[in-house]
């Protein structure tokens, strides 16, 4: 299959509509990772890899995301703008925040957010996350740092009746991470699909704060 044929049986796998005008989005993102990767190191994959291991995981989080209320989203430690800016496609009406402290990379988000003419409802704050002051109505990270040691920076940038969504792999690995949380942590773990990926797919939505930490 060709790139455009992954993402619309990877999209229609999933259950998301969509339209050419997104299509043509994700496709356009793609080919900026493919040709800045090499120079700024964005992700481990090319090739039908990238599409399916970055993109369609990425959006894979869709239906349960989908379930859930907010009109700002932030993305922590976005990198190549994974998943904020696949998710800012099929989300136009959420302001999107993408948090990276690596100055090349945000030069990347930048221009690709101009590329993709999204640059008014999707931001980029270039710090640490320890740093960030604002608050979301939704936090979410992939492929992020040991949870345990970025639980209490994540809560302070949600907002109070927000949420925190964490793309996760092994249960196992999750299990022990929760674990060392607290047992106060209100959190739900769910099973993700995505689409010819053989690894294992997890998403953790933390719906209240543990008083342990705060």
């Amino acid at each position: 299959m060709n790139r455009s044929e992954i993402l619309k049986n990877g999209l229609d796998q999933i259950g998301i509509e969509y339209t050419q005008v997104q299509l043509g989005m994700l496709e356009l993102f793609i080919s900026e990772i493919e040709l800045w990767n090499d120079k700024y190191k964005l992700v481990g994959a090319g090739g039908e890899q990238l599409i399916i291991r970055h993109v369609l995981d990425s959006l894979s989080a869709i239906p349960e995301i989908k379930k859930l209320t907010f009109k700002t989203a932030a993305d922590v430690g976005s990198g190549a703008g994974l998943p904020g800016i696949p998710l800012a496609i099929f989300f136009p009406e959420v302001h999107f925040t993408l948090i990276e402290r690596s100055g090349r990379r945000a030069g990347f988000l930048r221009n690709i957010l101009s590329l993709l003419n999204i640059i008014d409802r999707v931001s980029i704050i270039e710090a640490d996350l320890e740093e960030v002051k604002d608050e979301f109505d939704l936090v979410l990270f992939r492929a992020f740092r040991n949870l345990v040691d970025f639980y209490e920076p994540l809560l302070k940038i949600k907002s109070p009746k927000g949420v925190l969504f964490a793309y996760k792999g092994r249960i196992e690995i999750i299990q022990s991470e929760i674990s060392n949380l607290g047992n106060n942590v209100q959190v739900d773990i769910v099973p993700g699909f995505v689409p010819f990926l053989e690894g294992e797919r997890n998403f953790l939505i933390f719906t209240q704060p543990s008083p342990d930490i705060l």
